[in-house]
C-alpha cells in the first residue's frame, strides 16, 4: 500500500478493526470509539471536509485537543503517518496521560506492526516528540 499523504486517508474504526479480526472487536467499544474520537478531532485540526460538524456547544477537551493537534506543525497532511500512529497508541493502548516518548516508543512499534498495511511507515526520530505531543493532546478525549 502506498504512504498514507494525508489525514483524511485515515480509515474509520471498523475498517481498521474489522469484528473479525478480534473476539474483543466483534462489538463496538472503546476501541472503537477511541480510535473514530481521535480520527475526527485530526479531521477538524487538519481542516478537512470529511469532519463532522461540531455541535453548536462543542466540549471543551475536544476543542482543546483540536487547538493542540493544530500547533504540532503548520501542514499536518505532512505527519500524517506519524498522527495515525499517534491515534493508534491513544485509541488501542491508552497510556496514561503524562507518559513520555521513552515509555511510548514501545507502544509506537505495536502500531506500526498493526498499521504497516495501511501505508503507515516508521516515523523519523525525530517525529517521536510530535507523536508524544500529538497522544498527549488526544489522551484526555479516549474512553476510558
Amino acid at each position: 500500500m502506498p504512504a498514507l499523504t494525508r489525514i483524511d486517508q485515515i480509515p474509520t474504526s471498523h475498517t481498521v478493526f474489522p469484528a473479525s479480526s478480534h473476539p474483543d472487536l466483534q462489538h463496538p467499544g472503546a476501541v472503537h470509539h477511541g480510535w473514530n474520537t481521535g480520527r475526527h478531532l485530526l479531521l477538524h485540526a487538519a481542516g478537512s471536509p470529511l469532519a463532522n460538524p461540531m455541535t453548536t456547544q462543542p466540549h471543551p477537551l475536544r476543542q482543546q485537543a483540536i487547538t493542540h493537534l493544530r500547533a504540532l506543525t503548520e501542514h499536518l497532511d505532512d505527519v500524517a503517518g506519524p498522527l495515525m500512529l499517534a491515534l493508534h497508541v491513544s485509541a488501542v493502548q491508552q497510556p496514561s496521560v503524562d507518559a513520555d516518548t521513552t515509555t511510548l516508543i514501545p507502544l509506537v512499534g505495536e502500531a506500526l506492526a498493526d498499521l504497516g498495511d495501511w501505508g503507515v511507515r516508521a516515523p523519523l526520530p525525530d517525529q517521536l516528540d510530535l507523536i508524544t505531543r500529538a497522544v498527549h493532546a488526544m489522551q484526555p478525549c479516549m474512553p476510558h
